[in-house]
């Protein structure tokens, strides 16, 4: 039976540069999330196109896309057009970083059609808005564009994820051990932050472990400091809501 009343927002969609909602709009959105959650600029950074991203990416500006979030451009701006431009511009000024693009014909048969993986190397120097402690030198990050300018984070440093950037996040790299998730939900609980999700991920017994909590807002740096300074957290990664 047909809506009496449809929204305005399921009509036209959200507002995105294309030309390709997935290939453009959601590529974009990827890149600059892994940028953002990074905490500066790489010293130099890979994208992996797979499927039908590897297959009709270059004609849909999938690599300028990428390139622009990873240089910090939000994906809404229309210099995601000019995303490998700009980096050209910025390495002729002794700026910028090296970007290696990559398209791979075969596909996964467990991974969306529209999957990117970026793996960016060394931070040498975060941003002060950006919470990340401490530093991250190596992020592999796997995502898939699902249609409509939407994302899902599959991976995650090797660990299997699943998180759309529409909720505020943290990723908490800890020793796998008795009560780190109750330690963690009690600080998030003292500073009256609401948990809408948890996921706990590991590879081994007693090795590392990924904790995701997704929150209903963001999370004050003084929680993740108290959080970080957990004897059993190796480091703490904050994930923003895109919007």
């Amino acid at each position: 039976m047909p809506k009496d009343h449809v929204p305005l927002f399921e009509i036209f969609g959200p507002v995105m540069i294309g030309p390709s909602s997935s290939h453009t709009a959601g590529v974009a959105r990827i890149a600059f999330l892994t940028r953002t959650m990074f905490g500066a600029a790489p010293q130099r950074a890979r994208i992996r196109f797979y499927g039908s991203l590897a297959a009709t990416g270059k004609g849909h500006g999938s690599g300028d896309a990428a390139v622009a979030g990873l240089l910090g451009i939000p994906p809404e701006d229309e210099r995601v057009f000019r995303g490998q431009g700009m980096l050209k511009e910025l390495q002729a000024a002794g700026k910028g970083f090296p970007v290696t693009i990559e398209t791979v014909a075969a596909l996964p048969p467990s991974w969306h059609p529209n999957s990117l993986v970026l793996e960016l190397f060394d931070n040498p120097t975060p941003e002060p808005a950006v919470i990340l402690m401490p530093v991250q030198h190596h992020l592999v990050i796997r995502a898939s564009s699902i249609g409509g300018g939407s994302i899902r984070l599959d991976e995650i440093n090797g660990y299997q994820v699943n998180l759309s950037g529409e909720l505020e996040a943290i990723l908490v790299s800890h020793h796998d051990e008795i009560g780190v998730i109750a330690e963690v939900s009690h600080l998030l609980a003292s500073g009256h932050i609401n948990i809408a999700a948890t996921s706990s991920h590991r590879k081994e017994k007693g090795d590392e472990a990924l904790l995701v909590v997704e929150t209903d807002g963001p999370i004050p740096l003084t929680i993740i400091e108290d959080i970080q300074r957990l004897p059993p957290i190796y480091r703490v990664i904050q994930v923003p809501a895109l919007g």
